[in-house]
């Protein structure tokens, strides 16, 4: 497992942790809005794509700096290289 993988899982619970303490200070939290939750989905999935636009990118250098030969891409990395541009 990557470092760069255990740091986003550990930011992740983080932030999760750290809204449901909020969220239990408030005994009447006000109920999120669709807007709200839309750009929530927004950045996540911002966040998603570049994080996989960066994972590929590693992996192609890694691949081509060594003598290995030329691998095919799988429909995963066609689908974001796609979405990337």
């Amino acid at each position: 497992m990557q470092p760069i993988t255990i740091a986003g899982a550990a930011l992740c619970l983080l932030v999760l942790y750290w809204r449901y303490q909020t969220g239990k200070k408030d005994p009447n939290p006000k109920p999120r809005t669709f807007k709200q939750k839309y750009e929530t989905a927004k950045i996540l999935g911002a966040a998603l794509l570049v994080w996989l636009m960066i994972s590929l990118n590693l992996r192609r250098l890694s691949h081509s700096l060594s003598a290995d030969t030329p691998f095919e891409p799988s429909l995963f990395d066609r689908v974001v290289e796609f979405l990337s541009k």
